[in-house]
């Protein structure tokens, strides 16, 4: 049996080889990885170097992600329209295990490719980074070899690392939910309308339901603080970094300018002799470009014995304007806990279980409907996933009841769907955010093993009952 097994992997891969199809597939990924950095206009050595772990990293996930898809279906159907796998099935060979011989070895096909274009753009990575050690090295005055060497420490610091992130404690679902009713009660009673005891119940449900997606607003003048707790205790021996992004007036990426804030941390040594209040220590107002993200090292020893740590920013914009900054932005600390090295990995970990996923997925419908409809029925499944995930989300303005009604059934989508949007990594590499092996497990058991693994099985029953006589040639 196992005999069998790996000979139907090896005739996959080498009909893959055969076709052409690896070597024009890894034609495409390589003109990807090495042009696409180059087709985007940036400054900074930094900048093009978060571009090449970017844009690189998406092309090779979703050319792949279509290969995926076109060889399960392809592999799966094509034996059985070509009249081919009948001289496979009059072997003493169970359907499962083909079924499973060409899963896998459409996946080391994937596999392959992936290793091939993840070591090309780390490669690329390195030499950007070389680059700016030399320039440091070689340059004629000692300002250009200084901002060198600042653009090459903030390369290793922000971008080649993997640093875990501590989010804060989510706000008090009850006050900020009052506080939003009240302000709407104003506004609309400012119109001259007025608002009935359901409208109020279902004002505040609505919004306490979406408080882990509404922004923060920091007013001019004021302040607001931020509390995180069980916080380990060695990370006062850690360098800590703030990570956040501010918005002025709107959560929109127009409009954004220069604006002043200043930042403070409570001291814990000094809260029983100054109070809380007294205890903040302020670090002069500083300008950001609003709408883009923005690192700042914080002081050592700011974490009381319970682990917990409190983070204020007070609005000091010169034009009185508002300030935003989104729940999922954080604000962030970040502590360095690995190198780029071993994140990268992880990112290819994470790329390997969704082409594992999208193969097994491709191969399940493949199995016992022509390749045409198969393809229709994976991009429509997928498509459902991606559509849920969009009508789930704060920003999908409900306004009537067939609004909340479509949201109420993306939902239910959801328990069933793959939102493929979940596995994208690449933000979190490029910022130097560690992909958590809890995260990479998360995504295993919940896609893989709790919806990818129920329809590989319904795949394999409809495949093993397909009968093999009706596709006869005419």
């Amino acid at each position: 049996m196992m005999k069998a097994f790996l000979a139907i992997i090896s005739l996959t891969f080498r009909n893959a080889m055969r076709s052409h199809v690896f070597q024009l597939l890894l034609v495409v990924l390589m003109l990807c990885v090495t042009l696409i950095p180059f087709s985007v206009s940036v400054g900074k050595a930094e900048d093009l170097i978060r571009v090449s772990l970017l844009y690189s990293l998406w092309s090779v996930s979703i050319i792949l992600t279509l290969s995926s898809l076109y060889l399960g279906c392809y592999v799966m159907s094509h034996d059985i329209d070509s009249y081919q796998i009948h001289m496979v099935v009059s072997k003493p060979v169970s359907r499962i295990t083909i079924w499973l011989g060409k899963w896998l070895g459409i996946n080391l096909i994937n596999v392959i490719l992936l290793l091939i274009a993840g070591l090309v753009v780390y490669g690329m990575v390195m030499y950007r980074y070389q680059v700016v050690s030399e320039e440091g090295l070689t340059a004629d005055r000692q300002s250009a070899r200084e901002m060198a060497q600042a653009e090459k420490e903030r390369i290793r610091t922000q971008v080649l690392v993997g640093r875990r992130s501590y989010m804060p404690e989510l706000r008090d679902p009850e006050e900020i939910a009052n506080a939003a009713v009240r302000n709407k009660v104003k506004e609309m009673a400012a119109k001259g309308e007025s608002v009935t005891d359901e409208q109020l119940v279902s004002m505040r449900d609505e919004i306490k339901s979406q408080l882990d997606k509404l922004p923060v607003e920091v007013l001019y003048g004021s302040a607001h603080t931020w509390t995180y707790k069980n916080l380990p205790e060695d990370l006062n021996k850690s360098s800590l970094t703030l990570r956040f992004r501010p918005y002025l007036g709107k959560v929109s990426s127009e409009e954004q300018r220069q604006s002043q804030m200043s930042w403070a941390v409570l001291n814990p040594k000094t809260v029983k002799t100054a109070g809380e209040e007294g205890s903040f220590m302020y670090a002069p107002a500083e300008s950001y470009f609003t709408g883009e993200f923005h690192e700042k090292n914080l002081p050592t020893d700011i974490i009381d014995e319970n682990g917990t740590l409190k983070l204020r920013v007070v609005n000091a914009d010169s034009q009185k304007g508002k300030l935003y900054f989104q729940t999922a932005d954080g604000p962030k600390l970040l502590v360095p806990v690995c190198g780029f090295e071993l994140n990268y990995l992880r990112a290819m970990l994470v790329m390997i279980v969704q082409l594992l996923l999208l193969s097994g997925i491709a191969c399940a419908f493949g199995g016992f409907l022509t390749m045409p409809t198969a393809i229709f029925m994976v991009a429509s499944y997928l498509l459902f996933g991606a559509i849920s995930l969009v009508l789930t989300d704060s920003e999908f303005f409900v306004t009537n009841i067939w609004d909340q009604l479509g949201r109420a059934l993306a939902n239910v989508l959801l328990w069933v769907v793959i939102p493929l949007q979940n596995f994208d990594v690449t933000d979190m590499l490029s910022g130097g955010e560690l992909i958590e092996f809890s995260f990479i497990g998360n995504l295993f058991v919940n896609y893989f093993l709790l919806r990818g693994v129920p329809l590989f099985l319904f795949g394999m029953l409809l495949y093993r009952r397909r009968e093999m006589g009706s596709a006869v040639r005419k």
